[in-house]
């Protein structure tokens, strides 16, 4: 649930009053991007790592940030709506940013404007799910290969269209193709195989999103002497994988249980999540 109020360009706004025009460029033509991040026991989850990629981010679509912007100012600005929001310990936040003013395809200029919005979290840390999710493969629409292909943009229609998808095939996930047809990621979720010992995964060029809950889980099993192969994943290597799980910043590790007639077990995934979910709970 969304809370009572946002933060509009720094400024503690209504969340259900209106705020935006017509001209606005994220609502005429998807130009911009968002971010979202999770505060676990009143910490900001992996900030610095959210911060960096929303940088990232505005730097491949040609933003020019004011001046303001930094890590400390998102650390402020976002604390000011949690105050005002009366959030106390756990919640989901997203940051959205997208270029100011009017114009049609040609931009005015390339300022920026942001809100950010709070949420409730569904659960108020991350745990292990002892039931399985099923999942099929969404091969409707695939995701293009592009230089912003790697954050999430307010362009996210092929999320959209899987999302529609497995909810009319009645399934809890869709696995996304890219062009060339192998496996790009889930609708929110970054995807990995174990196959015999070793974790493996879409590599960033094969247009999954550079999830943030997803290099910091490859940095830790590398820590532990986990095998981690980033590289091209094909349909058949799902298919044939020994285990199959998914991974975002809201809801953590979930095993996939099924995919067509295929079952996975999930006993190395249960062994990693429990152990990162320990290593998170420290501080790590």
């Amino acid at each position: 649930m969304q809370h009572q109020f946002i933060s509009l360009n720094g400024e503690i706004v209504s969340a259900i009053e209106p705020h935006f025009i017509s001209t606005n460029r994220a609502l005429r033509y998807g130009d911009g991007m968002f971010e979202g991040f999770r505060i676990i026991n009143g910490e900001f989850s992996f900030f610095e790592d959210h911060i960096l990629r929303l940088f990232s981010g505005m730097k491949a679509l040609g933003f020019v940030p004011p001046d303001c912007f930094s890590s400390a100012y998102f650390l402020k600005i976002v604390s000011e709506l949690l105050i005002a929001n009366k959030v106390v310990g756990n919640s989901i936040v997203r940051i959205q940013v997208y270029r100011a003013n009017a114009g049609l395809y040609e931009p005015i200029n390339d300022d920026v404007e942001f809100f950010i919005e709070s949420f409730n979290p569904e659960l108020k840390n991350y745990q292990w799910y002892n039931d399985g999710i099923s999942v099929l493969i969404f091969e409707d629409w695939k995701k293009s290969f592009n230089p912003v292909m790697n954050f999430k943009t307010c362009n996210s229609q092929v999320y959209v269209m899987a999302s529609r998808w497995k909810c009319v095939n009645k399934v809890d996930d869709a696995l996304i193709l890219n062009s060339n047809g192998n496996i790009a990621d889930a609708t929110s979720s970054n995807v990995f195989i174990w196959k015999e010992n070793k974790i493996i995964t879409p590599t960033l060029s094969e247009a999954c999103i550079g999830g943030v809950f997803r290099k910091n889980l490859i940095a830790f099993a590398r820590l532990n002497n986990i095998i981690v192969e980033e590289r091209i994943v094909s349909i058949n290597d799902v298919m044939e994988a020994d285990e199959l799980f998914l991974t975002n910043i809201s809801k953590g590790i979930r095993s996939v249980e099924t995919i067509k007639v295929k079952h996975f077990t999930n006993i190395k995934t249960k062994q990693l999540a429990e152990m990162f979910y320990s290593h998170i709970s420290k501080g790590g």
